[in-house]
């Protein structure tokens, strides 16, 4: 059954992330920090927020 809570993000490989996995809770504030190239803006720019706008 799929969590309806959290967003499921599995083997994710997208410029420089390869094979991430994440499960991000809905309804909270949810921060991404790290160094400078680690993956942040892939992560929520070109999957998290292009996957929503597919869905809308």
């Amino acid at each position: 059954m799929p969590d309806q809570n959290h967003i499921v993000i599995q083997g994710l490989c997208q410029n420089n992330l390869k094979n991430i996995s994440l499960k991000i809770p809905k309804q909270k504030l949810v921060v991404f920090t790290g160094v400078s190239g680690s993956g942040k803006s892939s992560i929520v720019f070109d999957t998290i927020a292009a996957e929503s706008w597919k869905r809308i």
